[in-house]
Formats: C-alpha cells, structure tokens, sequence
C-alpha cells in the first residue's frame, strides 16, 4: 500500500540517462484526472495507511481555493465508455476498506464541501462487524447522504495468489452481500492491494466489470488499460500538500502497448520494460524510477524507435510488489506514468 515518490525535487534524483525525443508527433496532452485513495484518517497507530487530519484539511483546501474540478468516479466511467478524451484536467477521490475514521472524520468534510467520494469496501468485514469499521448501517447513511461505494472483494485477498475458483467464490460472496445489505452490486472495483494479473482480469469481465482501480500513481488517460486504473495512494509519508499539490497538478503521460503484457510476474522476474509515448515531449528527459534489487532507483532507458523506449532493469525485482514511476516535465507541466506488478 505504500507509494513511491521523491518529495525532494532536487537535481540529484533526476541526472541520470537522458533520452531526447526530438520527433514531431499528434499533440497528444490530455490533462487527464488525479485519482487519489485514502485508507485511515487520524489514526496515528497505522502511518503506512493513515493521513493526519491535518494533511486531509489541506488536500481539500487546495482543491476547493484552487477551484480544481473533482469529478465523481461513476462520472469518469462514463467518460472512459464513451471513449471521450480527458482534456480538462480535474481530480477525483477514493478510500478504500471503510474504516470508521473516514465515517467520523473525512466523510462530514467531503459531504458539506459537495466533494465526491467513492468508498470501496470488502464485505466480508463488515458483515462480521469489525471493530474499528463501519457498519451496514453506517454505509447507508453514507449513500442516503450523496456517497459513493465500489467493490473491493469479500475477504480483502491477494487476487492473483488465489485459484480461480477461490476469486470467482469471493466475488460472489461479496456480491451476495452487496445484494443483502445495499440492494445492489455497486459498478466500480478496486484491487486489494492494487493487485491484478490477466487471469484476474478475465475473471471480472466473467462478472460484467468493466473497469478496476489499482494502486500505482500515475494520471488516468482515455489510454490507460480499462482494468488498471492509477490512483496517487496517499499516507503520512506520502500526505504532505506539497506532494498532493504536486500530483493534482499533474497530466497524464499518454503510454501506449506497454510490455511485459501480464502484471502478474511468475517466472521473469527481471522483465524487459517497453512502452510508447503518444506525447510531444519537445526534447525534454524522461526519468524513470522503479525498486528491483528492493531499492527505489532511477533506472537506464534505451530509446529502441523514434516513439518507443525500453528500460533496463539493474536487478530482478524481488518478490512482492514492484513499482515503475516516469515522469517528464514539458512547458512547466509534469507528465506522470505509473505501473505496479505483483511479483510471485
């Protein structure tokens, strides 16, 4: 659950291999939409999953003296479906697992600013009234009150790591009690732990979802994989406004036939990373950070076509989750890639 990013902005994290791209292509420069994922508020205890008050207060200052257009989730669905271009750059807000701090802390915030929120829940906790969460009741009080809620399974699982039948029966059961306790299964979903694979993925569209929310930063596109959608997770660590102001400013870095193919890596566990890039980006340096080895480092790009690089890893990546970060900055404005894969 933990982000990747550099909150000091100095030159030493971003003199490495400079690539130029000196072509001429379509002005592809989508703004795109900032997703941002909460989990705690105030809980101190859980720094990896909690932001202060404090830091929460002053995301949403920025948003609302900013006047920065926050779109629903359900809304930029719908956009993705019509197969619409972002071009108006806004933001939009999540929280996953329905902890009680969010119902006490953050939602009375969100609600009396009309911000949207979606609230992605794993059932199976709630059904078996989990100190420390939300109720049945409290999650339809939410919704009465303009609330938003996704899927995020029954159990929380590693999706990937499970059988398919196992994930099929998950699902199920979380749909089972979506149908209980709400009366409907919500549209939208959310990987735990930001985790997918192809075989994940087949399975969802076996139960008619049409989209997913991992946990990798980066800025949403009319580009991006329909079932791997970014959102900027954000913790104490990774809460300060700086680093918020930083990525709701951000557009999205348009990325194209990313390779390997599966986020889910068995065997090769030092892949070879290649994507194209639909945006002008006017001789200016793509950087791109990744943790193979366990250390997060800026990693060699081999420019292998005139819109197409390759990144070389140092290491194999180790199990667990890997992240790949790569940004660019063009005409004052930073462009942001994210990717995450699950690493057996």
């Amino acid at each position: 659950m933990n982000n990747f990013f550099f909150t000091n902005f100095s030159k030493s994290y971003f003199l490495f291999l400079v690539i130029y791209f000196s072509y001429t292509l379509p002005a592809f420069s989508e703004p795109g939409v900032s997703v941002f994922m909460y989990h705690r508020f105030g809980e101190d205890k859980y720094p990896s999953t909690n932001v202060s008050e404090e830091q929460f207060n002053s995301h949403i200052e920025y948003i609302l003296s900013n006047k920065i257009k926050v779109l629903e989730l359900e809304e930029l669905i719908m956009i993705l479906e019509r197969d619409d271009t972002l071009d108006e750059k806004a933001v939009a807000f999540s929280v996953d697992d329905a902890y009680s701090s969010f119902y006490e802390i953050a939602w009375p915030v969100f609600r009396d600013n009309k911000i949207p929120v979606t609230l992605f829940i794993s059932t199976d906790i709630i059904d078996k009234k989990t100190k420390g969460y939300m109720t049945w009741d409290d999650i339809r009080i939410f919704i009465d009150e303009g609330g938003s809620v996704g899927q995020h399974t029954s159990t929380h699982l590693h999706m990937p790591l499970n059988k398919t039948l196992d994930i099929k029966k998950d699902i199920l059961d979380s749909h089972k009690s979506w149908i209980k306790n709400i009366g409907f299964i919500p549209k939208l979903f959310a990987y735990p732990y930001g985790e997918t694979s192809n075989e994940v993925i087949r399975i969802l569209k076996e139960f008619n979802i049409s989209h997913a929310f991992g946990q990798h930063s980066g800025v949403i596109s009319s580009f991006d994989d329909r079932y791997y959608l970014p959102r900027f997770s954000l913790n104490e660590r990774f809460g300060n406004k700086d680093r918020f102001k930083f990525a709701a400013d951000s557009y999205s870095l348009n990325i194209k036939n990313f390779l390997p193919g599966d986020m889910f890596l068995i065997d090769d566990k030092k892949p070879s990373i290649e994507f194209s890039i639909l945006n002008n980006l006017k001789g200016n340096s793509l950087d791109c950070f990744s943790n193979p080895g366990g250390k997060w480092d800026k990693q060699e790009i081999i420019n292998i076509k005139k819109d197409r690089v390759q990144i070389i890893l140092n290491e194999a990546y180790l199990k667990g989750r890997a992240r790949l970060n790569c940004t660019t900055k063009v005409n004052d404005k930073w462009y942001w890639f994210g990717y995450q894969f699950l690493v057996k």
